[in-house]
């Protein structure tokens, strides 16, 4: 037997007994192929074991060969022996065979060893036996083949993670353990005591106990105790009671935060609070309310400002409805407003100093979790709509971008170990504000792959086994990690692992939540295609009930779409000069094969036509025009379906997205129903993505083939949308075959009191064109039928009709435009008076010819 691994007594004379062909002697190189276990099973089920059907070889494939056959045994027999159990001993991992033999014995005897002390092979893993310099690295750990032998790329990088965190985590123990006798060695040798440090089993007691939770407050840079130390002048010894205060305090039963809070500064620093006192009381003082609440005298005036922010809008309230009646002071929503207004104007003063705060909260840990616990409140007390949230959001994120600058590694641990508790319990209660928590999470996360993974890891270890909150986040971080291009293969891995886990998930909202990753994934990345690779897992979710799967499932397909246009195949199959063909060359790239591209659209297409029905819920119509509405110009056959679903929405849902948007201001993000578990949603302005000609041309079609007797609104409120801000001369004679179809239509609008403004707007746009040949022919084509649109709005039985003041102010502002426009409206005013002179009589029409 080696020395290095000694298996006990009992084992060694069971397997003497059981005549083996030869003899253990080192459990990991004889076990690794299975042979042998073969032949001590075969001892036990000779009818179901076949000894010659086993290679006792080296090479991997007839170990896995092996150990399948040895599975089927454990299998049929019910031996309770897994696959876990078996495969670190065919990779030879340090101590899993004899583990096994142990599993093996136990299973086959009915019996369990009797072990005196630890495997030596898996004591030797220990660190804590090994001095500093021969203890394991993070390199180390990471270079494990356990690790380098996984084949999925998503279950080998959160192993990696699982593997460095639980080395750090080591780290952390060590360090608590042995950081008393060093300092106390560090002290000593300071006072030229050179003596062996005291190592007692009592103090040995006092270290281990120390709980690891509580230890990660104790971390700080040791550059700063060195140079506390040297800065010190013969600095008194430290008596045992001293430190066994320090061990007890860190051992009281509590959280990080409050381990944080008990320990003393390091070094030297400014109270982060004297630093933002003067700040806070100059802001204070210019309100009346806040200054009358405040009594400065017994409150240190930062935290009492937080109190009244949280409670004082009520108190000031409940005061001010008591007082209004009799005093006649200000109304209780002006006195909110005015703390409000104080309270914002705090919190953007202090983001704006927060420069001031970094070198106190990186160089003392307990007055990092003095302001976060004096601020944190405001994330919680208020809605994600309050002005008072919005500026908290900002500070927080001010704050750990500028802390991140000067340490990022020790920013990173406060907020895993002092934020992320607390934010991890709002993240589960308040859905609406996961965006901007998760905004200050990687605020104070070192923007690197490595750090970012590892600040996931530490979500999701904080918010457990709430997969919905966990993906929900991950929804949110990923548009971040996507806008600073961290999108490598790990954290891509990490995230479509979980889109894919959540889009199988029977909770619908998670379900939204994985397709909102992947769909950020297509649209804000150049990784598309491991999205397109799951598009048959997209198919089934098609017939979802619930209505914003079907409206992610619609941006989705409709990006997908975007990134397979017929423009993109045309150059995968005939845009390279290569030997290979560009198809290969593609293919060798990542991207989708010609036939490939083209299976993918028309499933894509197929969701589209599925989801995208008139009958559909109205949200996931609104979601799917603002998505399909990029795709029109490369899928001219969307046309038809794009136009009716436009016409049908309702009014106020169709003019959202007709209306253009202000110069220089953004759109809006919308919720489509109230709650605070919908995702938001950003429309797009139509008539500034869509090809105007086409749009126009479908509805005009659709009008000739309908045959309605008048216009609706959303008719014209398209067609009015459909025109664009300047006609091109080439598109001439296509825009006047589309207005020669809808003429008749638009001027009998023109009489129409609720279409009237748009029927005014679309004349203009032909009959005032600066192209000079649209704006001839319309003129000439259309003439006679204003002449008609004059008889309805004069003619006795006629239905209700705009009001002939708005007719006469429209022929007015078309004279004033002089030239052919003057002429032809007199022209066609005069008709009408031949025509008709008894409506012409008993008109107005006269007075349009008075300068």
């Amino acid at each position: 037997m080696a020395t290095t691994a000694p298996l006990p007594r009992e084992i060694i004379k069971w397997l003497q007994s059981l005549d083996l062909s030869y003899s253990v002697k080192n459990p990991k190189r004889d076990l690794t192929n299975g042979y042998l276990v073969a032949e001590i099973f075969s001892r036990y089920y000779p009818k179901d074991i076949d000894i010659l059907t086993y290679e006792n070889g080296s090479r991997l494939e007839a170990k896995i060969d092996n150990w399948e056959q040895i599975y089927k045994v454990f299998l049929k027999n019910n031996v309770k022996i897994t696959k876990e159990d078996f495969n670190p001993v065919i990779h030879c991992a340090p101590g899993a065979a004899v583990l096994f033999l142990f599993k093996v014995y136990q299973a086959l005897t009915n019996r369990t060893v009797k072990l005196h002390g630890p495997v030596q092979e898996l004591k030797d893993l220990d660190m804590a036996d090994k001095p500093a310099f021969m203890r394991d690295t993070a390199s180390k750990r990471l270079k494990d083949h356990e690790i380098a032998r996984i084949p999925d790329n998503v279950e080998r990088t959160i192993a990696a993670i699982e593997t460095l965190g639980y080395f750090h985590q080591e780290r952390r123990h060590l360090k608590a353990t042995e950081a008393p006798a060093l300092i106390r060695q560090e002290r000593m040798l300071k006072n030229g005591q050179r003596q062996e440090v005291d190592t007692s089993k009592e103090e040995q007691v006092e270290s281990v106990q120390v709980d690891e939770v509580k230890v990660k407050a104790l971390q700080t840079n040791s550059s700063q105790q060195r140079d506390e130390t040297q800065k010190e002048v013969a600095p008194p010894s430290i008596p045992k009671s001293s430190r066994s205060q320090l061990v007890k305090a860190v051992c009281e039963t509590q959280s990080a935060t409050g381990a944080l809070s008990n320990l003393q500064a390091p070094t030297a620093v400014k109270p982060a609070t004297d630093i933002m006192r003067p700040l806070v009381y100059s802001i204070v003082q210019e309100s009346e309310e806040l200054s009358k609440m405040i009594d400065t005298q017994k409150q240190d005036i930062v935290v009492a400002f937080m109190e009244q922010c949280r409670e004082g809008v009520r108190d000031a309230g409940r005061d001010a409805t008591n007082r209004a009646a009799s005093q006649g002071v200000l109304p209780v929503e002006q006195r909110m407003r005015e703390i409000e207004e104080t309270s914002v104007k705090i919190f953007e003063t202090l983001a704006g100093r927060a420069n001031l705060l970094v070198d106190t909260l990186t160089k003392s840990p307990p007055e990092f979790w003095k302001v976060w616990t004096t601020f944190y409140p405001a994330l919680t007390d208020f809605s994600e709509s309050s002005p008072i949230f919005e500026s908290a959001v900002f500070f927080f994120k001010r704050l750990g971008e500028l802390m991140r600058e000067n340490d990022p590694g020790l920013t990173q641990q406060l907020i895993t170990e002092v934020g992320l508790p607390s934010l991890a319990k709002e993240l589960a209660r308040a859905p609406e504000k996961r965006e901007a928590l998760c905004e200050i999470i990687y605020s104070f996360t070192q923007p690197d792959t490595i750090n970012h993974l590892l600040a996931l890891r530490a979500l999701k270890e904080k918010v457990g086994d709430n997969l919905p909150v966990y993906v929900s986040c991950l929804a949110s971080l990923i548009s971040i990690d996507a806008q600073v291009g961290l999108l490598d293969e790990h954290l891509l891995d990490l995230y479509i692992y979980y889109a894919l886990v959540a889009i199988q998930s029977s909770q619908p909202r998670v379900r939204v939540a994985g397709i909102a990753i992947l769909s950020i994934i297509t649209t804000q990345t150049q990784h598309y295609q491991s999205v397109v690779a799951l598009i048959p897992n997209l198919t089934a979710l098609a017939g979802d009930e619930w209505w914003e799967v079907q409206a992610q499932l619609l941006r989705l397909a409709a990006s997908l779409l975007g990134k397979l246009s017929p423009q993109d195949r045309q150059e995968i199959t005939f845009g390279g000069d290569d030997d290979e063909g560009s198809a290969s060359a593609a293919s060798k790239a990542g991207d989708p094969s010609p036939m490939e591209a083209e299976s993918a659209i028309d499933t894509l297409l197929g969701i589209i036509s599925r989801l995208f029905d008139v009958n559909n819920s109205k949200n996931v119509l609104q979601v799917g025009l603002s998505a399909l509405v990029h795709l029109l110009a490369g899928y001219p056959d969307l046309f038809p379906m794009f136009v009716t679903v436009l016409l049908e929405q309702r009014p106020a849902l169709r003019q959202r997205l007709l209306q253009p948007a202000h110069e220089g201001s953004e759109r809006t993000r919308l919720t489509y129903v109230h709650g605070n578990f919908s995702r938001m949603y950003e429309e797009t302005c139509l008539p500034s993505v869509w090809p105007h000609l086409d749009v126009a041309k479908t509805l005009a079609m659709q009008l000739e083939a309908s045959q309605p007797e008048r216009l609706e609104l959303g008719h014209i409120e398209v067609l009015l949308a459909s025109l664009p801000e300047s006609f091109e001369e080439s598109e001439a004679e296509e825009w006047l075959q589309m207005f020669e179809k809808v003429k008749q239509y638009i001027f009998i609008a023109l009489v129409d009191p609720e279409l009237h403004l748009h029927s005014t707007q679309i004349i203009k746009k032909f009959w005032v064109c600066p192209v000079e040949k649209i704006a001839t022919k319309s003129i000439e084509k259309s003439k006679r039928t204003l002449t008609q649109a004059l008889r309805l709005l004069y003619s006795s039985g006629s239905k209700t009709v705009v009001q002939e003041a708005s007719v006469l102010r429209f022929l007015r502002d078309l004279r004033e435009q002089g030239g052919e426009v003057q002429i032809e409206v007199d022209s066609a005013v005069d008709l009408f008076k031949e025509t008709h002179p008894d409506e012409y009589a008993m008109s107005q029409l006269d007075t349009i010819f008075d300068d």
